[in-house]
């Protein structure tokens, strides 16, 4: 059984706090945190969960926004696995603000035991990190709203996600998926060889129900995903399309969700 607990959604839960931002603790035949959020929070909800996180030794990073990396400053001591292009400087076009980790290279380098890989990474039998996902489709990742430190549009190579497999098919987790959630299941598919796609969950990156939601529903559909479960960036009306096509229950923090 695959077993996955948000420690932090953008949708508070019942009994847990929420901050914008992504964390998720995986349990499979290797535990990990898929990012940590954007703060601590993750530590008061963990708690509040009875999940001892001094007890996960791994961390994978999506990518390398301070939403996903901000709790990187209470976890030290563990192995944590990124994409290179995680480590680099991050702006909004918009107003140039800093939007990257919360600490500098040479800090991380001395909290963590840091694995980096642009090409899928086997953390176990059954959980592969995907490293760069390549862009296939026509109607993904055509614009981006962030920057380098030079100012030159910034389309996060190092957006990445992980694939989980399971006696019914790939499970696919990922982060905001700046890369197109549509080309990391594609990818998930062509790494793993398994065309079965158990579910998708995640941020996709989808504000509106436009003709991008529209056209990623039904790529998804044709694929033949089972179960659909978008939170985090995926904005309300967006998340309302996919609620047509499959009708999961909303993320919050706190949610568990077992394959």
């Amino acid at each position: 059984m695959i077993k996955i607990t948000y420690l932090n959604d953008n949708l508070p839960g019942r009994k847990c706090g929420a901050e914008h931002g992504l964390s998720c603790l995986v349990e499979a035949d290797v535990q990990f945190l898929f990012d940590t959020g954007p703060s601590g929070i993750i530590l008061r909800n963990a708690q509040i969960l009875g999940v001892d996180l001094d007890t996960v030794p791994l961390i994978v990073l999506s990518h390398g926004h301070y939403d996903h990396t901000g709790g990187l400053p209470f976890l030290g001591g563990k192995e944590l696995v990124c994409h290179p292009e995680v480590f680099s400087s991050k702006h909004r076009e918009s107003d140039g603000s800093w939007i990257g980790l919360p600490l500098s290279n040479d800090e991380i380098r001395k909290m963590f035991r840091i694995t980096l890989t642009r090409t899928p990474l086997w953390l176990s039998d059954n959980v592969i990190f995907l490293g760069e996902i390549p862009r296939t489709t026509d109607f993904e990742s055509t614009t981006t709203p962030f920057v380098d430190s030079t100012g030159s549009p910034d389309f996060m190579p190092d957006d990445s996600a992980v694939a989980l497999l399971t006696a019914s098919g790939l499970v696919v987790l990922s982060g905001c998926a700046h890369s197109g959630i549509v080309n990391i299941v594609n990818y998930a598919m062509e790494v793993t060889g398994d065309k079965r796609v158990r579910a998708v969950l995640g941020g996709f990156h989808l504000k509106e129900d436009n003709e991008i939601t529209q056209r990623t529903i039904e790529a998804l559909k044709e694929i033949g995903v089972e179960e659909v479960y978008p939170s985090h960036c995926t904005s309300p009306v967006a998340r309302e399309a996919f609620r047509r096509s499959w009708e999961n229950e909303d993320i919050t923090s706190g949610s568990v969700v077992c394959f």
